[in-house]
C-alpha cells in the first residue's frame, strides 16, 4: 500500500532550481486543549507562530473564503486582489480599501493580545503572519514578520517612494477623491499588500525561513496554510524536526500530514494557554517561598 493509500502523499516545494519531493506518512495526529498547549510552549526552546485570517476573524474582519461572508463573496478577487487586475482597473482595490475601512473598525481581538503575552512571558520569539491588518502590532507584539505585506503602506510603481497610511487617511473622503492616489513623479501608489501573481518580498521570505529554522515548536492559528509559498513553511519546521501544533476551527490538509497536535477552537481560546502558563509559573513560585520558609 502506498503512503497516499495510508494517508500520506507527497509534498513537492519549489525554487528557481527546481522542485524537491518530500515524502510523508499520515501523522497520528494529537488532539488536545488549549491547557495542554501549555505544556509544550513550557518545553519548547524557540517558539513561532504562523498566523491567517482566522487570527483576525473576532476583530470583525472576514475570512477570505468563508461562504456566508468572506471577502470573495462580496468582492471578485480575480478584479480585486491580482496584479493584473489591478493594472487593468487600479482604483478598485483603494475602493475596497475605502468601503472597508468605512464599515470597519477592526481592533486586536484576544488571539492578537495572546501572542503578544506569550511574548511578554519570553516563549514565543517570532510571528509569521499572513495577514496584512497590523493588528499584531497594534496589539503589542514585536519581530512580527508580514509574509503578504502590509494595507498600511504603499509604493509608487514607478519612483517606489513609500506612502504611509493609516485607517483615518482610507476613510477620508477627500483623500480617496481621485483614485488611484498619484506620486508626485506622475506614477500611481499600489497598497503593499500582496496581491496573486506577484511575488513574496525577498526580506520576508528570509526572515521567515530564519525563524522557522530556529523553532522547535510552529504554532499554526487560524490558517490552513494551502497558499504557497506560505504553505511551505510548515513543512520546513517539520523537516527541521520541529513539532508542529495547529489552532484552527476545523481540521486542513496539514493535520493528517505533519501537524503532531491540533486543537479545535478560535484562535482567542489561545488566552487559556497563556492563563495556564501563569498559574504554572505561580505554582512554581508558591512552592519555591514555602520551600525557602
Amino acid at each position: 500500500m502506498s503512503d497516499e493509500d495510508a494517508g500520506g502523499g507527497v509534498y513537492a516545494e519549489g525554487d528557481d532550481m527546481g522542485q524537491t519531493l518530500t515524502y510523508f506518512k499520515k501523522k497520528d495526529t494529537a488532539f488536545v486543549s488549549f491547557e495542554d498547549l501549555a505544556d509544550d510552549i513550557r518545553r519548547a526552546k524557540y517558539v513561532v507562530a504562523l498566523t491567517g485570517a482566522g487570527a483576525s476573524a473576532e476583530s470583525g474582519i472576514p475570512t477570505f473564503r468563508d461562504p456566508s461572508d468572506g471577502l470573495w463573496k462580496k468582492y471578485d478577487p480575480a478584479v480585486y486582489a491580482t496584479i493584473w487586475g489591478f493594472w487593468r482597473h487600479p482604483e478598485k482595490i483603494w475602493e475596497l480599501l475605502h468601503d472597508f475601512m468605512l464599515t470597519n473598525d477592526p481592533q486586536p481581538n484576544r488571539a492578537h493580545v495572546a501572542l503578544t503575552d506569550l511574548q511578554k512571558l519570553g516563549y514565543l520569539k517570532a510571528i509569521v503572519t499572513q495577514n496584512v491588518d497590523n493588528l499584531h502590532q497594534d496589539s503589542g507584539s514585536t519581530n512580527v514578520i508580514e509574509y503578504h505585506g502590509s494595507l498600511l503602506s504603499a509604493t509608487c510603481t514607478r519612483c517606489k517612494k513609500k506612502l504611509p497610511l493609516c485607517k483615518s487617511m482610507l476613510q477620508d473622503e477627500s483623500f480617496m477623491k481621485v483614485l488611484p492616489p498619484k506620486c508626485s513623479c506622475g506614477g500611481i501608489f499600489k497598497p503593499d499588500a500582496i496581491l496573486f501573481g506577484e511575488g513574496i518580498p525577498s526580506q520576508a521570505v528570509r526572515d521567515a525561513n530564519r525563524e522557522v529554522d530556529k523553532c522547535d515548536l510552529l504554532l499554526v492559528v487560524g490558517t490552513s496554510a494551502s497558499v504557497s509559498p506560505a504553505s511551505d513553511l510548515p513543512y520546513r519546521a517539520m523537516r527541521g524536526g520541529a513539532k508542529v501544533v495547529e489552532v484552527n476551527l476545523e481540521t486542513t490538509g496539514l493535520t493528517n500530514r505533519i501537524s503532531d497536535k491540533f486543537i479545535r477552537g478560535p484562535a482567542s481560546q489561545l488566552s487559556r494557554t497563556v492563563a495556564a502558563l501563569n498559574e504554572g509559573r505561580s505554582t512554581v513560585t508558591r512552592s519555591f517561598k514555602q520551600s525557602s520558609i
